[in-house]
């Protein structure tokens, strides 16, 4: 049987070393062995995310760690503001309104990146806003966000920290956590950093852990507070997903040995290469303002955009990404981060190429 091709922006492929490591027998996670690794992990996404900040470790999706995020960051009453600019930033919104919560929510059209002055606007009608929540990338709409011209305005007009979604965006843009004064990074283990769904993680500086220790809104499972706490005895608070955690490690030995630096000019180069082959299909681009992480193509008027998806995993296993809410039937996603290289981008566009009967 044909191999599986992933080119969605999550899961992305697993690289074959990493799966071999996961394949290991279990460790048990209160032993030496473990905390070894888990004390290697933390390390890992410090770099990555290039930080010198608290870094803690959860199993859970990347949604996990948003909405561990808004628990240990905000107390009922306080005032929050969600630069939006897709399906994920809406995301965020409806987390904080779970909490009974009423964010302040800056909307870009899809496909536009945020507007640091439209956020300058949104800080001014809400001086006492705790925290502002931003996207590093958004995958629904294929965008990337200044995030350090978006941060400066935070600083600049508010006492409020700054709550990064870097989930699809770690591991494949530039991030620079410190040096752009970025207060809380979120990400996960299943896009950029090459490997399965099941973890998350979130990078905690110390401003942002004063909210941290005030922060009166419930939490239990997402408690910073006790995963800190643990981060001494080099564990967990809760059972850790062990198998992943392994898997993670032998996941950043690839990245460290490229540079996390050169991971993202491969991924950038990557952009190149699909954006050109989509072109030559006769595609155009969605979003105005493109990460590099996938490209968005908008499909032909008339044509099935679900059917195209469905029939492409069911005759060649390549799993392509379509849109998501408003877009939905409307685009096409295919990723270029982590683990994917040219042959899996060529056989997707061989794919496409057929159905759009061009070549």
């Amino acid at each position: 049987m044909r191999p599986a091709i992933l080119l969605t922006p999550g899961p992305t492929p697993v690289p074959e070393a990493v799966l071999r490591a996961m394949a290991e027998p279990v460790l048990h996670h209160r032993t030496s062995e473990f905390g070894a690794l888990f004390e290697t992990l933390l390390a890992d996404l410090q770099y990555a995310m290039r930080t010198r900040n608290r870094v803690l470790l959860l199993t859970s999706s990347g949604t996990g760690a948003m909405e561990s995020a808004v628990a240990n960051l905000l107390s009922p009453g306080d005032s929050a503001v969600v630069h939006s600019t897709g399906l994920f930033g809406d995301r965020f919104a409806e987390i904080i309104r779970s909490y009974g919560l009423a964010p302040a929510v800056v909307a870009e059209e899809w496909g536009r990146a945020a507007s640091p002055e439209k956020l300058r606007q949104a800080l001014k009608a809400h001086r006492g806003a705790k925290a502002v929540f931003l996207q590093h990338t958004d995958t629904s709409t294929g965008v990337v966000n200044d995030l350090k011209s978006l941060a400066e305005v935070v600083r600049a007009e508010s006492d409020a920290v700054v709550v990064v979604d870097a989930v699809s965006g770690l591991g494949g843009e530039p991030l620079e956590t410190d040096a752009w004064g970025l207060d809380v990074v979120l990400s996960a283990s299943q896009k950029g950093l090459m490997m399965a769904p099941g973890l998350a993680c979130m990078a905690v500086s110390q401003r942002a852990w004063a909210l941290v220790e005030k922060a009166a809104l419930p939490r239990y499972y997402f408690d910073w507070r006790a995963m800190a706490r643990s981060v001494a005895d080099k564990e967990t608070p809760f059972t850790p997903a062990v198998t992943l955690v392994v898997g993670q490690v032998e996941a950043f030995k690839l990245i460290r040995a490229e540079g996390i630096e050169n991971v993202w000019k491969r991924t950038a180069r990557l952009a190149g290469y699909a954006r050109e082959k989509g072109r030559g299909l006769g595609l155009e681009l969605f979003p105005k303002d493109p990460c590099n992480i996938l490209s968005a193509f908008r499909l032909p008027a008339g044509l099935d955009g679900k059917k195209l998806i469905r029939d492409i995993l069911r005759e060649e296993r390549i799993s392509i990404a379509g849109g998501q809410g408003p877009l939905s039937g409307k685009i096409v996603r295919v990723a270029h981060m982590g683990h994917i290289g040219k042959p899996d981008l060529d056989a997707g566009f061989e794919a496409l190429s057929k159905r759009l009967k061009v070549g």
